[in-house]
């Protein structure tokens, strides 16, 4: 069964710059057990990439930059402008084998493996990639049982609690639904967002909302009820293919104002005015990413 989310990925442009953002402006600090910086974790192969591995909470987040031109990271980010964005969900699995022999048997298209290895009978026991056209527009990562975990002095300066959720946008939410209960085999909080009234309506953005819970994070299914607003824009623009695709991160803080003071002090700009509840990153000031910061009142540990 999928525990937790393993990481979130994303793709940048520059790993130093993303490193200032996400590393040092959040308070965070790269796992140098698993990536030293300056220089990363050097995945070579088909698309070789240098990755940062940056612990919140009981996950992480996954820079991700080209370490050559002409792989997959490389053109995603050129295909966003040059500058990067989420680019994948990492789920941890503690029975890897069964988890992607069921993903395959739902119909979904493993990749990023031979097809020698995608032909054995043999079972899955390593990373596997499944295709974004059939998990809502989401290159979907599955990590095999891991029972690393960074001490405390990597989990950072304690503005930053954990990975409050991630958000997908989705152009028919009962169909986003299926695919995460279903496929994945999570639950709707049923309690937050009633699948029978069509899930959470936010009225200041007039779109309705699955909480589904992983871990201490969540899976956010986001369904906008209009053609015009950002982020019907955004699907239409980024998901209209596969109906979905990857929108926001949210990270959990105590004290949002105090969190979006210091981002801004950092050179992150804010969307509109925090709020003692929530703020929003701009993404053209956060690596392409749109960031939005949420009040955590889950008991303190």
């Amino acid at each position: 069964m999928f525990d937790r989310l393993h990481h979130a990925g994303l793709a940048v442009a520059d790993l130093d710059a993303a490193k200032r953002i996400f590393s040092d402006a959040l308070g965070l600090r790269v796992d140098m057990t698993r990536s030293p910086y300056p220089g990363g974790r050097q995945q070579r192969g088909a698309d070789p990439t240098d990755i940062l591995d940056i612990p919140i909470g009981d996950c992480e987040i996954e820079l991700n930059a080209a370490a050559a031109p002409g792989g997959g990271v490389h053109r995603f980010v050129e295909s966003r402008s040059g500058v990067g964005a989420l680019h994948h969900v990492c789920l941890h699995s503690d029975n890897v084998a069964d988890d992607v022999a069921h993903l395959r048997a739902s119909g979904m298209q493993q990749i990023a493996a031979s097809p020698e290895q995608l032909e054995s009978n043999e079972p899955w026991n390593t990373v596997a990639f499944f295709h974004p056209r059939d998990c809502e527009g989401i290159l979907l990562e599955i990590w095999p049982k891991d029972n690393h975990r960074v001490g405390d002095n990597y989990q950072g300066e304690g503005v930053f609690t954990k990975m409050h959720h991630l958000g997908v946008v989705t152009s028919d939410l009962e169909r986003s639904r299926n695919f995460w209960t279903n496929n994945i085999g999570l639950r709707v909080d049923t309690q937050k967002s009633s699948i029978l009234k069509g899930g959470r309506y936010i009225a200041g953005e007039n779109v309705n909302v699955l909480d589904i819970p992983i871990g201490e994070s969540e899976i956010t299914c986001v369904h906008p009820n209009d053609t015009n607003s950002g982020t019907a824009k955004f699907l239409e623009k980024y998901g209209a293919r596969s109906g979905g695709t990857m929108h926001h991160m949210a990270l959990g803080t105590r004290d949002v104002k105090a969190a979006a003071e210091r981002l801004q002090s950092h050179g992150l700009e804010l969307i509109g005015t925090a709020t003692n509840d929530e703020a929003w990153i701009h993404p053209k000031t956060a690596a392409g990413i749109l960031i939005e910061l949420v009040k955590d009142d889950s008991p303190a540990t």
